[in-house]
């Protein structure tokens, strides 16, 4: 059924000269009265409504019927009335629509009784139009029939403005109006092109010019369903008003809880267009989330973080370890409702030691047999822990012996604690691999969160792909702080701006009167038990840390790849007369060696695996690393990604060593580095790759001490220099020796 005069879509469109010479068929007037209803007749159709009623009213008093019938008829029809428009969306006026329900009922019941003009002056007449007018006022304010007007109105409006859009040949199915402007939803089937292109193309930059608009207020994406897009356009600016946050506002438009719940998404602001809640996932039913919030300077990402500390610190269920090893202003008000916290560059290494902590939380809760379920639901009596990272790159980005403890930690809790309710949030200034430590960690991420950037590059870092489909933030948010496009790692986004929350006295208001409560007794014995009861509580305490010193001089490290032959060769009268195959063994012995055998029979399997681990540590001992390489090789081990032999191989040869001339060389080089432990070599087969060798916790508060833990010349330069030093002086010594010696 056509609800308009206008062409619909993909129907031709008659133009003004076609249809002026199409003969115009004679109608009689009342041919035309219906003609001219039914061109709007949500706007037109009431008022003959009202007419035929007036006309019923008439009859039904000539014909003397009964009015009393249409006082309970009345009375039922108001109370429905009244009840429909309490339960519409949006703005409605239930009393409006009550009265003008109520007295349309009596005036008909009274003209049904006394006719359409009795009384002085024609008093019922007179009443019977006021009655009308007060009933089409109420019928054009009630919502529903108001969007259905705007809907008609605005399918007439798309195909004018379709062909200037170059969307000539779509169709709308869909349209609403928002706080900000309109958003519509259009079937792209008829223009013979895939939504994909049409996104792809100007069609933002199109509109905006049309509509006089920046190309920031308009959007158009695809939905989930092929063949569509959808266009929003906003008329007002959506950026120009900050948004309280709800618990500091005493008129919030989105209430929050006092008690948050870590299982719900975390409400951090509003999308100021639609009036939707902007979120955070931390836990779903597959487990805890790892999201990742990246934004330049400025660009409101530590204002996020506070947000969701908010409702991470008001949840019973959430027990918060939040890390910002840079200067820690806003962490250091956090860190009174947190479970533990390091803030400040003095507190790397309790950093550290707080995602030791973590990894013990992962081991002890996988370990667990109690329970059916393969994922941890938190709940009071067990807690999901999150790990929260603000500037991610101070803490992961050092390539110092601190950096790459924690970088280890921190792939490991990335990558197994989400089955055991125990999640990331980490904020960063880029997605880069050097800014989050490694390409695991970056792999792991389930959602991000973009602030504003300076390069749309930066979002490809940060979501890949799927960056070259979102809208650029560089120039989305017009220059505001605070605006964030939430994403998952497949494509689908939304976005808002976040509740202000960068005040230092708002965030002591906030946390005012909140703890962090505490962990299942049976974790906490284990942390005890693993850590020690000393260490576990300077990691709760929110003093300053103090790193704790295990000896006086540095402890060497025991060679992971050199173990110490610790059997001895049995004899053959130390075999045991039970033993079957010991005469078996000896038989198999003579038999050998009555063939000329020169095969050692006498050794174990691992006596002879230490006696070749022997023989390679000789080999490591003969093979001499200038220093120039050596720096080369520890530069080498040090990347995020580390190496391997072949680019080893490779890269002595361009340096010009002759020792690089085959893949031998370059093994011998690396082999030496691992007796030294220097380098370890991790996985197996061709997925093996060389790395500098991370030490424990442990070992670096031995080594580094309390005065040299957060100095920085403690990195790689120092690390290959003092290689290099250390192989000068073996040359030295070798040179002064005696021959023979």
């Amino acid at each position: 059924m056509r609800t308009s005069t206008r062409p619909q879509a993909h129907e031709p469109d008659i133009t003004t000269a076609e249809a002026a010479e199409q003969p115009r068929p004679r109608r009689a007037l009342l041919g035309r009265a219906v003609g001219w209803i039914q061109a709007d007749h949500l706007r037109r159709g009431p008022l003959a409504l009202i007419a035929g009623t007036y006309g019923a009213a008439a009859g039904a008093h000539a014909l003397d019927l009964p009015a009393w019938p249409g006082l309970p008829f009345t009375v039922f029809a108001t109370l429905g009335m009244y009840t429909r428009s309490m339960n519409l969306p949006g703005e409605q006026n239930p009393l409006l629509t009550a009265f003008a329900t109520a007295a349309g009922g009596l005036w008909l019941s009274a003209a049904t009784q006394w006719g359409v003009t009795s009384g002085p002056y024609g008093l019922t007449s007179w009443l019977g139009a006021a009655t009308g007018a007060l009933t089409y006022y109420a019928y054009r304010q009630d919502p529903a029939i108001r969007t259905a007007i705007a809907w008609e109105q605005a399918k007439v409006d798309w195909h004018r403005k379709a062909p200037l859009y170059g969307l000539a040949g779509s169709h709308m199915v869909d349209w609403r109006e928002t706080r900000l402007g309109e958003q519509m939803e259009i079937d792209t089937v008829g223009t013979r092109r895939r939504a994909s292109q049409i996104v792809g193309g100007d069609i933002e930059e199109r509109i905006a010019e049309i509509e006089g608009l920046k190309t920031s207020r308009v959007k158009v994406r695809r939905p989930d369903r092929a063949g569509r897009i959808t266009i929003s356009i906003r008329y007002k600016d959506p950026w120009g008003q900050d948004l309280p946050h709800p618990l500091l506002d005493p008129t919030p438009e989105i209430p929050l809880p006092r008690v948050a719940d870590v299982r719900e998404p975390l409400i951090i602001g509003m999308d100021p267009e639609t009036g939707r809640p902007l979120e955070v996932t931390m836990w779903d039913e597959e487990g805890a989330k790892r999201v990742f919030v990246v934004a330049t300077t400025g660009g409101g990402k530590t204002v996020l973080l506070s947000n969701s500390l908010e409702r991470l610190t008001a949840a019973d269920n959430a027990w918060v370890i939040l890390i910002n090893v840079s200067k820690g202003k806003e962490a250091r008000r956090w860190r009174r409702a947190c479970g533990a916290s390091a803030c400040g560059p003095a507190e790397r290494v309790k950093a550290l030691r707080l995602l030791e902590m973590a990894r013990h939380i992962i081991d002890y809760r996988g370990a667990a047999e109690d329970g059916d379920e393969a994922t941890i639901e938190p709940q009071p009596d067990q807690k999901a822990v999150i790990v929260a990272v603000d500037e991610i790159d101070k803490l992961l980005g050092p390539n110092d012996r601190i950096g790459m403890a924690t970088r280890a930690e921190f792939e490991y809790l990335t990558g197994t604690g989400r089955s055991e309710a125990v999640g990331v949030l980490a904020v960063g200034l880029r997605g880069t691999v050097s800014n989050l430590g490694s390409g695991d960690i970056r792999a792991n991420i389930d959602q991000v969160l973009v602030g504003k950037v300076n390069r749309r590059s930066e979002m490809q870092h940060a979501v890949g792909e799927y960056g070259l489909t979102l809208p650029d933030m560089g120039r989305y948010g017009e220059g505001h702080a605070g605006v964030i496009l939430a994403t998952d790692m497949s494509g689908h986004w939304s976005s808002g701006r976040t509740w202000r929350l960068d005040k230092l006295t708002d965030i002591d208001r906030l946390v005012e009167g909140r703890q962090a409560g505490e962990l299942e007794p049976g974790l906490m014995a284990y942390l005890r038990e693993r850590m020690g009861s000393d260490l576990v509580d300077a990691l709760l305490s929110t003093e300053p840390w103090q790193p704790r010193r295990t000896s006086s001089t540095p402890t060497a490290r025991p060679a992971s790849a050199a173990p110490t032959m610790t059997e001895v060769s049995p004899t053959p009268s130390d075999y045991d007369d039970a033993d079957p195959g010991a005469a078996a063994r000896e038989k198999a012995r003579a038999t050998l060696a009555a063939a000329g055998s020169t095969l050692d029979t006498t050794l174990t399997a691992g006596e002879r695996r230490a006696l070749a681990i022997a023989r390679r540590q000789q080999a490591a001992e003969q093979t001499e690393i200038e220093p120039e390489l050596r720096e080369l090789l520890v530069d080498m081990l040090g990347r995020p990604y580390g190496t391997t032999v072949r680019e080893v191989e490779a890269a002595m040869q361009a340096a010009g060593y002759e020792r690089g001339v085959s893949k031998t060389g370059a093994w011998r080089c690396l082999d030496r580095l691992r007796f030294e432990n220097v380098a370890e070599l991790r996985g197996a087969g061709r997925a093996a790759r060389w790395y500098l060798a991370v030490p424990s916790a442990d070992e670096l508060e031995a080594e580094l001490g309390a005065e040299d833990i957060d100095d920085p010349a403690d990195d790689v330069d120092r690390l290959a220099e003092e290689a290099a030093e250390r192989a000068a002086e073996d040359l030295i010594d070798r040179s002064g020796a005696p021959r023979g010696w």
